[in-house]
């Protein structure tokens, strides 16, 4: 079985081009499938018409119209044990419970905190999404 049958695809949502597109390809690099998205109205279509496939959301937390926070709680109301991952430059958000990788953050860092992530949720035991 390979990685992308074990978790499925990282759907990575963030307004900032450079900071996508550079995820991306960090997470492309370390053998997983990236789908992006450049915001959280465009992030939830795309989840709506893919859920199945999805095997993390990775969703910076401040963008314009549907921010990363109401993303998650929209795409959690679908499927609550999907892992969820937000990046942000504001340190808060750590303070609430969530996880989050600071920006920036190196390449490694990105890659380990994914791991981690994917790796904590692994042994929950996740049923199809309903369609």
């Amino acid at each position: 079985m390979t990685r992308d049958e074990q978790i499925g695809t990282i759907l990575l949502v963030d307004d900032n081009v450079d900071i996508r597109e550079l995820a991306r390809r960090f997470l492309e690099a370390a053998g997983y499938t990236v789908a992006t998205a450049s915001d959280g109205e465009e992030g939830l279509r795309f989840y709506q018409e893919h859920q199945s496939s999805i095997g993390l959301l990775l969703t910076d937390v401040l963008m314009p119209n549907i921010d990363g926070l109401e993303l998650a709680d929209r795409v959690l109301g679908i499927d609550s044990q999907l892992p969820v991952l937000f990046m942000s430059g504001d340190d808060w958000h750590a303070h609430r419970g969530l996880e989050c990788l600071a920006k920036p953050f190196h390449p490694a860092e990105l890659v380990e905190k994914v791991g981690r992530v994917l790796k904590a949720n692994a042994h929950l035991e996740r049923t199809a999404p309903a369609a």
